[in-house]
């Protein structure tokens, strides 16, 4: 469920704003003995720390020891290269001090941002770059939702931002005689999945399961004015059919009183209302049940019937959604 109300919002805000005050200390600390000639340029999860952002490898199938958290992980541009980054990069990690730090090597310029006085990390769409060497398209698709949160602690970053990142790297390559990164081809191919003003992890997934069964995207935190006046954001919505599908996620088990009342307001406007918990989202069965009821709902209600009889796979979702963009 989209936040209801600005107590959630300040909440989670807090505790991203928390995380990401102790790894700016931790940082600045690190550069203070590292001993480098140039100044450090954090990235991948070190990055994703640093902006406050509410994902991590920690919880993909990511297991390489390098990405982990306990490591400080650097990037060298090509034209920052020096003879003890080559040595470093060959070992797990480099100790300065008490901090672990792990380089790697960028074929192409750094887009960087300052995110503390002294401390400089990768920029959104950069880090999402560098991961896609190691992330498979659902959790690639995650990330970036991640850098579009409704409510971030860096500048929200927007679909065109990432195109127009990605023509930049391509552009770039083709001017140099290069090959483009690692990785850049599964990121166009996780652009048309992605979406603006998501506020959670789980939404993203519920978005991903609607789309492999076939249905329409839905719009995400659809503002909707009630007749008192009042605006709500729904989760996902198919405004033309008037239904709203809400994630309840852990949070919300201590306002079902407000919720229910909102739920009984939108209701009350026409609307067609679906929730789905943090349980049904991990279990199969339950949610081939709500995604059936959905398009049942939508069929009744457009006269489109969306519903495939097996779910495509993501790769093959996102080939049919760059097929409608280019198109």
């Amino acid at each position: 469920m989209g936040y209801s109300d600005e107590t959630s919002a300040s909440e989670a805000r807090g505790l991203q704003r928390e995380r990401r005050d102790l790894e700016v200390q931790r940082c600045a600390a690190a550069e203070d003995v590292c001993g480098r000639q140039v100044a450090c340029v954090f990235a991948l999860t070190t990055a994703l720390a640093l902006m406050g952002l509410d994902w991590t490898p920690l919880t993909t199938g990511v297991t390489r020891r390098r990405l982990r958290p306990e490591y400080l992980q650097v990037v060298v541009g090509p034209s920052d290269l020096k003879p003890e980054d080559r040595i470093a990069r060959k070992r797990r990690g480099r100790v300065y001090g008490r901090f672990s730090v792990t380089y790697f090597k960028s074929g192409i310029p750094l887009k960087t941002i300052e995110v503390a006085p002294g401390v400089t990390c990768t920029s959104c769409a950069f880090t999402w770059l560098m991961f896609a060497q190691w992330l498979d398209l659902e959790e690639l698709v995650k990330l970036g939702d991640a850098m579009m949160r409704r409510y971030t602690l860096h500048e929200m970053m927007t679909i065109q931002d990432f195109v127009d990142f990605l023509d930049w790297v391509d552009e770039y390559a083709r001017r140099n005689h290069r090959y483009a990164p690692r990785g850049i081809m599964k990121c166009r191919k996780a652009l048309p999945l992605m979406a603006q003003g998501t506020d959670s992890v789980a939404e993203t997934m519920l978005r991903l399961i609607l789309i492999r069964y076939g249905l329409p995207i839905p719009c995400v935190n659809y503002q909707l004015v009630l007749r008192d006046g009042s605006l709500v954001f729904l989760d996902l919505a198919y405004p033309e059919a008037k239904i709203d599908i809400e994630y309840d996620g852990r949070h919300h088990r201590y306002q079902w009183a407000r919720d229910a009342q909102r739920t009984m307001k939108i209701r009350a406007e026409g609307w067609e209302y679906f929730q789905v918990t943090s349980e049904m989202l991990s279990d199969d069965e339950q949610m081939f049940m709500v995604v059936v009821l959905v398009a049942r709902c939508l069929k009744e209600r457009t006269g489109k019937d969306y519903l495939l009889p097996q779910p495509l796979t993501l790769e093959q979702a996102a080939d049919q959604r760059r097929a409608v963009w280019h198109g």
